[in-house]
């Protein structure tokens, strides 16, 4: 699900998804809705950004960019 996001709604970019993230977390302006506003939200975006740091690393460690079955 977050590699066919990144890839539709932040044109292939982690760093637009992570800072769209942390500004929803933050309560700042963000881009979009990704996640609902619950009382877990924060916990979720936390969630999702450990796994995007892990996918990031997978990258970098393989050389390869890992993308979503369509």
């Amino acid at each position: 699900m977050l590699l066919q996001m990144r890839d539709t709604l932040y044109e292939g970019s982690w760093e637009d998804f992570v800072e769209d993230l942390r500004a929803r977390a933050g309560g700042r302006p963000h881009v979009f809705e990704t996640i609902p506003d619950t009382p877990g939200m924060k916990a979720t975006i936390a969630a999702h950004l450990s796994m995007i740091e892990a996918m990031e690393a997978w990258e970098v460690e393989h050389q390869c960019r890992l993308c979503a079955d369509d």
